[in-house]
């Protein structure tokens, strides 16, 4: 009994860093249902894009749709894009061309995922979308600038155009807002039941 009442603060301040850490789990565990029930839809060609209500479109044409946080002066934004045609160019060298474009070189840590199984909840999606790539991680742009960059490139069966979906940011920024722009693509859908029939 000596141990509690001679530490009584420092018991005190442990259980308050426990009890704020089981908060945290449960705030994070909730985070999914939250984004469903906080976002609005975004018709982009045939896809219906869900979009975090905080979130706002600040470029919009018929292939292009750029949103940012107007509520913040975060350094981040998300391009959702679609190119008319390929050229026949397989995606990896449009993905590296990009690259090259936005002088964008990845750290060593990447995300690389070409499987649309994973990357996509909808069936359809995950069907029409079979040629896909993502790559995710921190880099540098120009060279002195730390950035995180998260992009998508993905072409559909049959189709002479691309999408590429971006969300680029600040380091640590792009650990705000990069989950959001994961779980937007992974809700994405086609507006009318069956695109592939």
């Amino acid at each position: 009994m000596d141990i509690f009442s001679n530490h009584y603060w420092d018991w005190l301040i442990l259980f308050t860093i426990v009890a704020g850490l089981f908060y945290t789990l449960h705030i994070i565990g909730q985070e999914n249902s939250t984004f469903v029930e906080d976002s609005y839809h975004v018709e982009f060609g045939d896809l219906k894009l869900t979009i975090p209500n905080w979130w706002s479109i600040t470029e919009q044409n018929l292939h292009s749709i750029k949103f940012e946080r107007t509520d913040t002066r975060y350094d981040w934004f998300a391009v959702y894009q679609y190119i008319d045609d390929h050229q026949n160019k397989p995606l990896d060298e449009l993905l590296k061309e990009k690259f090259d474009l936005e002088k964008i070189e990845f750290d060593m840590d990447v995300v690389f995922e070409t499987d649309s199984r994973v990357l996509f909840r909808d069936s359809e999606i995950q069907e029409h979308f079979q040629e896909v790539i993502r790559v995710e991680g921190q880099g540098s742009q120009d060279v002195v600038d730390r950035i995180y960059y998260d992009i998508y490139l993905m072409r559909g069966l049959n189709d002479p155009g691309y999408f590429i979906f971006v969300s680029r940011s600040s380091v640590l920024n792009g650990l705000v807002e990069g989950p959001y722009f994961e779980e937007s693509l992974a809700e994405l859908k086609f507006i009318h039941e069956s695109k592939l029939s």
